[in-house]
């Protein structure tokens, strides 16, 4: 084998296929190399380094590229150090926005890795290839750092690609699409805004690119080949340019493309909001939903993340994708560095509202700020931000302390399964439930659900296990109220 791509261990519930080491296999078979992609964020974790372990006996790659999210790292790094470990000869090279950032750090802390690609990789994984890592080759290749004896050394910045039509399709057909709910499809890159918790600008600095049309229509015949049931749409911001949404739709429903198929999107409510007929283009072409994140009901908060919208768009947004069947599925940031009890109250209730009105709703329980985003830069400079075994977290700007904030949440967690887990559409309900208690926790307060839920609990013969439930809750409510 020549090329083994790696997928990091984040968490092995991961439903959507890794479409960043797709796009890097295309130029690689392109050019009659041998490519295989380990999935390690399915399954087990025993099953995941199994798969790892037989790739690198059976195969013995000559090269072994890790993608890198801030959250996976530690796995990354790992791999790299089983494959040295166990075929030595093999040269690893990280990428991906982690790597992108801290490559200095990496490469000065990690002997396990060589090379780390910066920014886009699909040109320079093929020179690697080439150049066989010889180090006069390593010298002529943009967009690399790499060591040299002691000396850690980074080559200029390789630019982005300039037409991505030039890129062959994602190679789709290289992972099981029996292992994936959703594939994942792109039909651009970048995003024009400029959120300051958001990373994107990282690697592509505020530059938006778009695919042809032709190549995304062969990316939807491909998935549905293969046996794709769901398509997301993982663009950075898929709605950020009405026509291109309505020539994209238009080619879908003309190729009758959605036929057997359900398609999601990634994208920004204010969107819709400047062009409401957007929702009823997607509707049309088979989307069945948009994931877009809202990220508080505190304008001051929404300032101070240069989210560049208001509440009020999120309200006019969510309505328009609902009265064109089309679901929007808005997330939430429950506390980040400049969060009180009120601006949290205020993300819930809004929170609350477009779930009744018929959205749905999910929501992260604190803002992580990763390396390389203004947030990260302005709570490090105010000596906020913090770090710890790879996880990353901030001191709040308030007072409030975040440890408080996760053992709310995790009580409102605990029961609403305790009060609501036996109806049947918990599921769908179960974060309206979570935020409808926090409202009331947060604030040092029993919800009356609560109560009422235990006033009809009978006095004598409770079931065993659901006594040690109420036990566990009386206590965290003791400790937290």
């Amino acid at each position: 084998m020549d090329v083994l791509l790696v997928n990091p261990r984040f968490n092995g519930a991961s439903e959507v296929s890794p479409l960043s080491l797709e796009c890097l296999a295309a130029p690689l078979l392109a050019d009659e190399l041998s490519v295989a992609i380990v999935d390690m964020d399915i399954g087990s974790e025993k099953e995941a380094q199994a798969l790892l372990m037989e790739a690198l006996e059976g195969g013995k790659p000559l090269i072994m590229g890790v993608t890198t999210l801030s959250g996976s790292i530690a796995s990354a790094l790992a791999a790299c150090g089983t494959a040295k470990k166990i075929h030595p000869p093999i040269r690893t090279v990280l990428g991906g926005i982690h790597a992108t950032v801290l490559h200095e750090e990496i490469l000065r802390e990690n002997k396990e890795v060589d090379v780390v690609v910066r920014g886009e990789g699909e040109e320079t994984l093929p020179e690697l290839m080439k150049g066989n890592f010889a180090m006069a080759s390593l010298e002529k290749i943009a967009g690399i750092s790499y060591r040299q004896g002691h000396r850690i050394l980074c080559n200029p910045d390789r630019p982005l690609l300039k037409d991505l039509g030039d890129m062959p399709p994602p190679a789709f057909h290289i992972l099981d699409n029996r292992c994936y709910r959703t594939r994942s499809l792109s039909s651009s890159r970048g995003c024009y805004h400029n959120c300051r918790f958001c990373s994107i600008q990282s690697l592509y600095q505020g530059i938006v690119r778009q695919e042809p049309l032709e190549k995304i229509f062969i990316g939807i015949r491909d998935l549905r080949s293969a046996g794709a049931k769901r398509i997301m749409f993982t663009d950075d911001n898929f709605t950020f340019h009405p026509r291109r949404v309505r020539e994209i739709c238009e080619m879908i429903i003309q190729e009758r493309l959605a036929q057997g198929v359900e398609l999601y999107v990634q994208g920004r409510l204010d969107d819709f909001c400047r062009q409401p007929v957007m929702a009823q283009w997607l509707s049309e072409a088979g989307f069945k939903a948009v994931y877009a994140g809202a990220e508080s009901g505190a304008q001051e908060v929404l300032d101070r993340y240069g989210k560049g919208m208001t509440t009020g768009d999120t309200k006019r947004g969510v309505s328009y994708c609902i009265e064109q069947n089309l679901m929007p599925v808005v997330s939430f940031i429950l506390f980040g560095p400049w969060d009180t009890v009120e601006t949290m109250l205020k993300t819930i209730r809004l929170a609350k509202e477009l779930f009744e009105n018929g959205a749905e709703i999910a929501y992260t329980e604190c803002l992580i700020p990763f390396p390389g985003t203004p947030v990260q830069a302005e709570l490090e400079k105010d000596g906020k931000w913090k770090e710890s075994g790879g996880v990353y977290y901030f001191e709040s700007y308030t007072g409030i302390d975040m440890e408080w904030v996760l053992k709310v949440c995790n009580l409102a967690r605990a029961m609403a399964r305790l009060i609501y887990g036996d109806e049947p559409l918990f599921p769908v309900r179960r974060v309206y439930y979570e935020f409808s208690l926090l409202e009331y926790l947060l604030q040092g307060q029993v919800p009356p659900v609560y109560d009422s839920w235990l006033a009809l609990l009978p006095t004598a013969g409770r079931d065993g296990a659901l006594e040690a439930d109420r036990r566990q809750i009386e206590a965290a409510m003791g400790d937290i109220l």
